[in-house]
């Protein structure tokens, strides 16, 4: 019999990558039991699980910059010192004392045989400066829901959950969903009322995994380098990947924010004044003008041109009702913070006025 002591032990595991991945009907019967008699081992097993999961998503576009980012955030995960692994009795990412890099990358690359052949294991081992292969997987394998530039969308999950997708945003998961598994893959912003169930729910967001269970909450995660987790209701637990799983628990009017030097920071929102985006009502709170610019080409698929440069460190605070023409809004924002504008189709020009 096997023993499965640590995270390589899993990923190595043909029977594990096959129950995983391709949802092996013949494998499930073994894990499930396999679980039910190794309960202390349940969070090693998810743990694992979720690399797999991550690795497997992460493939769709698989650009030097996405390879990097996804052997990072699995590297540090693995990568815990022994003085934490000493000071907790849960079982811990491990890894070998020589190479582990190169011990990463075999298991990475074993696990991409089974999911995409020998030709994604070719792109996670070759030199960096070689162009990376995309291969895209079948598409019984993932269900991608995504919305273009001035485009929101109501989901129904398998589960009974809901999720409000806002505009230049993507939300992936794997094929069995609510049934084997309930892990999502965020890109952009989205709102979630989870349904209660006994399986955890995550979004993995950049470098955080949001983990709840009958609760909601809002996730933006437009930039690359910052990612915000807002609490409607419930309870969450947020786990930020990029620094030894550090993790943050909150209660509804707490947010979690991953930003400068990727360390995960608790705050205070406003529960009345949040959320408004996915009932089409725009509001900029004390927002900086440039992030104003970023959000008025998302809700209304324009392009916004600045032809000089807007005043230092402005912000922007407002509020627009639901359906509000762009031309309105910019009516308005020009009158309050001098500039004029003009439209053409959906090409915006704007031009601040010289101070008097």
């Amino acid at each position: 019999m096997k023993f499965y002591e640590k995270i390589e032990d899993f990923l190595e595991d043909t029977s594990f990558r096959q129950w995983v991945l391709k949802e092996d009907v013949a494998q499930d019967k073994f894990w499930q039991e396999w679980i039910a008699s190794n309960p202390s081992k349940i969070e090693l097993l998810s743990q694992a699980k979720t690399i797999l999961l991550e690795l497997d998503a992460s493939t769709s576009n698989w650009t030097k910059k996405g390879k990097e980012n996804t052997f990072q955030a699995i590297q540090g995960r693995i990568d815990i010192s022994d003085e934490k692994r000493r000071s907790t009795k849960v079982y811990t990412y491990t890894s070998d004392t020589v190479g582990v890099q190169n011990r990463i990358r075999l298991i990475l690359g074993l696990s991409l045989i089974v999911s995409f052949s020998f030709a994604l294991f070719y792109v996670f081992v070759t030199e960096e400066n070689k162009e990376a292969i995309s291969v895209v997987p079948q598409a019984s394998e993932w269900i991608i829901k995504s919305n273009p530039k001035g485009q929101k969308s109501t989901l129904q999950l398998a589960d009974g959950s809901n999720v409000v997708l806002n505009a230049e945003s993507e939300l992936r998961f794997k094929s069995g969903f609510g049934q084997l598994h309930r892990d999502l893959f965020l890109s952009g912003e989205a709102f979630f009322e989870v349904a209660s169930d006994s399986m955890p729910f995550r979004v993995h967001s950049g470098d955080l995994i949001t983990t709840a269970l009958g609760t909601s909450f809002n996730i933006n995660s437009y930039q690359d380098d910052w990612v915000q987790v807002q609490l409607a209701t419930g309870k969450v637990r947020v786990i930020n990947v990029a620094k030894d799983n550090q993790s943050l628990e909150l209660i509804p009017g707490e947010e979690a924010v991953i930003g400068e030097n990727s360390q995960l920071k608790k705050g205070k929102f406003d529960l009345d004044k949040a959320f408004f985006w996915k009932d089409g009502v725009l509001v900029f709170n004390n927002m900086p003008f440039q992030e104003v610019v970023r959000t008025l080409e998302r809700w209304y698929a324009a392009e916004i041109e600045i032809n000089n440069f807007a005043p230092k460190n402005l912000k922007i605070s407002a509020e627009f009702k639901k359906n509000t023409y762009l031309k309105d809004v910019l009516e308005s924002l020009g009158y309050a913070y001098n500039f004029d504008f003009s439209i053409k189709s959906k090409a915006v020009k704007i031009q601040f006025k010289k101070s008097e």
